[in-house]
């Protein structure tokens, strides 16, 4: 933004001058001996109302020595660059001490109506009088407009335009939970807010989204703290395809359920879960469920059987091209159950009983068991009247006159599952 001399041709006013070099004069923009302000009293000030509040970068003397006069005796030694909005209360903005220069030029960043050069020693080759070429200000009208509004994920609609306040910016995928506002102003010495954090002209700004609809406020600011634009940008997030709930009728999930999370595995599950229920929950109207491959209701339970080992369970959601895979690993513990067990006489085996009770003649003194797990790798031990048995087949097991209690003990060879069976052997 190229700023201009504001102060030109406006209305001038001094604490006293030498007729005919009026305070006019000094901000007609002309550079002749006879176009100047001039007074013989010091301290001296010449003041200017710029009309409205504007926005001050610079300010400038213009010294006699431009007009021929002697450099730099002709020149002001101090003087200092005062505000007002007011006319009445005054804020020194700048101080200038010891001039030597034909032109002072100084740089600030300010906001008022009123400007006033006050002379507290003038002319190097006499104090007590005051005298200068020009007094130029430089600076422009406040605007709180954007030269640029930008945002890192959909497009804003309509495009940019400093006039124009509300935008939208729609289908921004689910999976993107944050968007970078970026926003320059007209005027480098506006604020700019966005989403209520300060935020330096052209630097982004990280907004985080909710599903659905976001208003994103871009508040601009003048430096005369009037002056204010709000832009708005509504960020249309997609819901997406998500589920908020998820649960299985045996074992534990791990970790909790959380809608962001999509792998999951639960606790070993038995031998005798040969199948679960998985029930999936959705909140978002429109979006379709599968389990296992077999369409699925919300909040309702589908079954899926298992195999003996891992399962993985797909959870699959789709809601428009939007779709997510959740994943259950279920491991089902391999069989603890024993397929036969002969060898003991007077008993006949079945693998769902646990318990059996039989006698022999005291001239049986051993006994000499087969077993066979329906699972080669599971685990095997014994134990006779208290006393572990080596499972090395073949067995020949002794037996004590009187009650016996022989146990055979079977886990899984995965893990999560055993069985127990006991016979209650008497040699009589």
């Amino acid at each position: 933004m190229a700023d201009s001399n504001i102060a030109l041709n406006k209305t001038a006013t001094a604490s006293s001058f030498v007729m005919p070099y009026s305070p006019a004069q000094a901000v007609n923009g002309t550079l002749t001996p006879f176009s100047r302000w001039l007074c013989n009293t010091v301290p001296a000030s010449l003041t200017v109302d710029l009309g409205s509040t504007n926005i001050i970068t610079s300010w400038a003397v213009k010294h006699m020595s431009l007009a021929g006069w002697k450099s730099p005796d002709y020149n002001m030694s101090d003087f200092s660059f005062q505000g007002s909005n007011d006319n009445t209360h005054w804020v020194t903005l700048d101080s200038v001490t010891d001039n030597t220069l034909s032109t002072t030029t100084r740089n600030v960043q300010v906001a008022y109506r009123f400007v006033r050069l006050n002379v507290t020693k003038g002319l190097r080759t006499n104090a007590q009088y005051a005298s200068l070429m020009e007094f130029e200000v430089y600076g422009h009208q406040p605007t709180a407009d954007l030269s640029a509004l930008g945002i890192s994920s959909g497009t804003l609609t309509p495009a940019f335009n400093p006039a124009t306040l509300a935008y939208t910016s729609q289908n921004v995928p689910y999976g993107i939970s944050s968007v970078t506002v970026t926003a320059i102003a007209q005027d480098p010495t506006s604020t700019i807010k966005i989403n209520g954090t300060v935020v330096p002209s052209g630097q982004g700004s990280t907004v985080n989204l909710s599903v659905g609809s976001n208003t994103i406020p871009v508040l601009v600011t003048a430096l005369d703290g009037i002056i204010t634009k709000t832009y708005t940008i509504t960020v249309i997030r997609e819901q997406g395809a998500v589920l908020s709930g998820l649960a299985i009728s045996s074992g534990v999930l791990s970790p909790d359920f959380s809608s962001s999370i999509l792998n999951y595995t639960t606790s070993n599950v038995g031998n005798d879960t040969a199948s679960v229920t998985v029930t999936p929950t959705t909140n978002i109207a429109g979006t379709t469920i599968t389990v296992a491959g077999k369409a699925a209701t919300s909040g309702q339970p589908t079954s899926v059987d298992l195999n003996e080992g891992s399962n993985t369970i797909n959870i699959v959601v789709t809601n428009g091209t939007a779709s997510q895979t959740y994943t259950i690993t279920v491991i089902r513990a391999s069989s603890p159950y024993l397929q036969s067990v002969t060898g003991i006489p007077g008993t006949t085996f079945a693998k769902t009983t646990y318990t059996y009770t039989t006698s022999v003649a005291a001239a049986v003194s051993k006994i000499k068991p087969t077993i066979v797990p329906e699972d080669a790798n599971s685990t095997i031990t014994l134990s006779m009247n208290g006393a572990a048995v080596p499972f090395t087949p073949p067995l020949s097991i002794s037996l004590n006159m009187g009650a016996n209690v022989f146990i055979i003990a079977v886990a899984s060879a995965s893990g999560g599952d055993s069985r127990t069976y006991t016979y209650q052997i008497n040699r009589i």
